[in-house]
């Protein structure tokens, strides 16, 4: 006949200790939100410029740059009769 396998009794580690909670990270200081409205009229044509130059000519990339919606880019291009460079 094969071999005989008793069960053993196994004694498991006692659980970890909970780690610190990490402390609370500071608040930054609140900002002055600025309606997306206004945004679009503050909005010169050279800071418009400057973003599209900036994120390769990519809407989405220059909106987030400015802190806006692709949508007002594409209203702001119009409004300043900017054509995009196709690379």
């Amino acid at each position: 006949m094969g071999r005989v396998i008793t069960p053993t009794v196994r004694v498991s580690a006692p659980p970890p200790e909970p780690a610190p909670a990490p402390e609370p990270a500071p608040e930054a200081p609140p900002r002055e939100e600025v309606p997306l409205r206004t945004k679009t009229a503050q909005l010169s044509r050279e800071e418009l410029l400057r973003a599209l130059e900036s994120a390769g000519w990519v809407q989405a990339k220059a909106a987030r740059l400015l802190g806006m919606t692709p949508r007002q880019i594409a209203y702001a291009l119009q409004k300043f009769e900017i054509e995009l460079r196709k690379i």
